[in-house]
């Protein structure tokens, strides 16, 4: 039987479906990626990929969290973290939000490894419960999975099939920590992917998937990463619908000193296009998570540098840029 339809057919109700897609779009809740992409969709593979210890996990994470406190249902697989460790991170950030909103005069003694020794009760004590009922309050929607032993391809699909019909988006963090017994790894991640990607089709529902980037010969001294760059194989890019890589702008003098330089680009959206930029957002290291404006800019000399744009280049979609300050 044969599954072509002509055209009339299939644009019968175009308009409307469109409509209800729309109403189920979430945000990244990062400037940059809301003013680029605008959304994420139902049935979107958003492939999200780093350097290690570059804070993929921290975008991925703000992301999760963010929609959550607006009553989405959030599922994250934390497959790399320890137990609690999301719920740490958060709580954390809560802690030294409340103590610099409050001028402490010992805020700027907060960080977390001290934090996780319990250095920090000094700090941290007048604002505990506050932190824990605003987690209880506005984070109900997040649910997070940490791995066992053992957790393979067909325990994630059994796993999502089983919280979908309350998922408004999944989180996979990240596609390297799924285990599979395949003797050659490039083949191995490439099934698991496309076995992620089948289910977001299946269920309709967004999944955002961390992962690797290649180590790059530091010889080359390139700026940003390519698709080709993502660890694995190639199959890992194209099934996706989106493709976002972050990576520490070592370039670019901090600001301030809690402030992180970083890179993000998108190197792939199957809706609008790659934009072909390269944009500067500032991670503040303090709330473990991005300001809200960024620099539009774009390499040069073969990757190797960066330069903003121009005021009269800058498209009229990027509401959040603004010029670098001298």
């Amino acid at each position: 039987m044969s599954d072509f339809k002509p055209a009339p057919a299939r644009i019968v109700g175009e308009r409307d479906e469109r409509e209800a897609l729309a109403a189920r779009a979430l945000p990244y809740f990062h400037p940059y990626l809301d003013d680029a992409l605008r959304a994420i969709l139902p049935h979107d593979l958003v492939l999200l990929g780093a350097p290690t210890g570059a804070g993929k996990t921290d975008l991925a994470m703000s992301i999760a969290a963010s929609n959550a406190r607006k009553g989405r249902g959030v599922y994250c697989y934390a497959l790399e973290a320890e137990p609690r460790e999301i719920e740490r991170r958060i709580k954390y950030g809560l802690l030294v939000e409340a103590s610099i909103r409050a001028s402490h005069p010992h805020a700027s003694d907060l960080n977390f490894p001290d934090w996780m020794l319990g250095r920090c009760e000094h700090v941290c004590r007048d604002f505990n419960a506050a932190a824990d009922a605003t987690i209880a309050d506005q984070l109900r929607g997040l649910h997070t999975f940490y791995r066992g032993a053992k957790f393979d391809q067909s325990d994630l699909r059994k796993s999502i099939l089983e919280v979908h019909a309350d998922a408004d988006l999944i989180v996979i963090d990240h596609l390297h920590y799924v285990d599979n017994d395949d003797e050659s790894e490039n083949r191995a991640l490439s099934e698991t992917v496309k076995t992620i990607r089948d289910l977001s089709l299946r269920i309709g529902k967004p999944i955002i998937l961390v992962a690797h980037l290649r180590k790059r010969d530091p010889r080359a001294k390139q700026l940003v990463a390519t698709l080709d760059d993502f660890h694995g194989s190639s199959n890992i890019s194209k099934i996706s619908t989106q493709a976002i890589t972050i990576e520490r702008a070592h370039n670019v003098e901090p600001p301030k000193w809690y402030l992180a330089p970083t890179f993000i680009s998108i190197l792939k959206d199957r809706r609008g296009g790659s934009p072909g930029f390269v944009a500067l957002s500032m991670f503040d290291r303090r709330y473990r998570s991005y300001q809200a404006s960024y620099t539009l800019g774009r390499t040069t000399d073969g990757g190797t540098a960066w330069e903003p744009l121009r005021l009269a280049d800058v498209p009229r979609w990027a509401k959040g840029h603004r010029e670098p300050t001298s």
